[in-house]
């Protein structure tokens, strides 16, 4: 009975002696007779109040650092992916620009005209050898006027783009034509009795031509 009414008294001069404020008001009675706090004097107690604040404050400065790191970490990382996308979208860019220019030079450059079989009459006229079939003979020779096409006047010389030069046959036949054609497409064929036939597009008339120059034979 003497031990129950110790305890009590212990307990109640414990409650009484705790702070009324902080951590150890927080205490159940028994954890802070069971600590032997009671024992301490009232400034010691405030003394222990003070650490125990300093160290729940020195707590909370800890973890807001590390939650500080972690975020630092965070935008480091962050800012490391936006770089890395940047400069994937320049390589990307400049990979398109790069298309687009050889695209562009691709579209530029002149498309290689055809190579044309010449008609068998005019190998034959080259090579000086008789001409084959009469459906090759009727071939055209296609070529185009080099200059300005203003009619024929009996000494005309025709100058063609395959390297060719043409004077007219019939010295008397005279023609002008108007306005100019500006290197015009010619067409030559045999005609049936000696000579040739020149045609001009968009002139409705033929001249009679024989071969003044042709290209040497390699």
């Amino acid at each position: 009975m003497k031990k129950c009414l110790l305890m009590c008294g212990l307990l109640v001069f414990a409650t009484v002696a705790r702070p009324d404020t902080g951590f150890l008001k927080t205490l159940p009675a028994e954890d802070f007779a069971a600590a032997g706090l009671q024992k301490l004097t009232p400034d010691e107690l405030a003394r222990l109040e003070a650490l125990v604040q300093q160290y729940k404050k020195g707590e909370m400065v800890d973890v807001m650092q590390q939650a500080e790191t972690k975020a630092a970490a965070a935008r480091q990382e962050a800012e490391k992916r936006i770089v890395a996308a940047e400069s994937k979208a320049r390589a990307a860019e400049a990979k398109a620009s790069e298309a687009v220019i050889t695209a562009g030079k691709a579209e530029a450059k002149p498309a290689a005209a055809p190579v044309k079989k010449q008609p068998g009459w005019f190998t034959a006229l080259l090579t000086l050898k008789r001409a084959g079939e009469k459906p090759d003979k009727e071939a055209p020779l296609e070529s185009r006027l080099v200059g300005d096409f203003e009619g024929w006047n009996g000494r005309s010389v025709f100058n063609l783009e395959n390297g060719t030069r043409w004077v007219q046959q019939n010295r008397t036949d005279t023609y002008i034509y108007s306005p100019r054609l500006h290197s015009p497409k010619v067409k030559i064929t045999p005609a049936a009795i000696r000579g040739y036939w020149l045609e001009i597009e968009g002139v409705n008339l033929s001249v009679r031509v024989i071969p003044l120059e042709l290209p040497d034979q390699k």
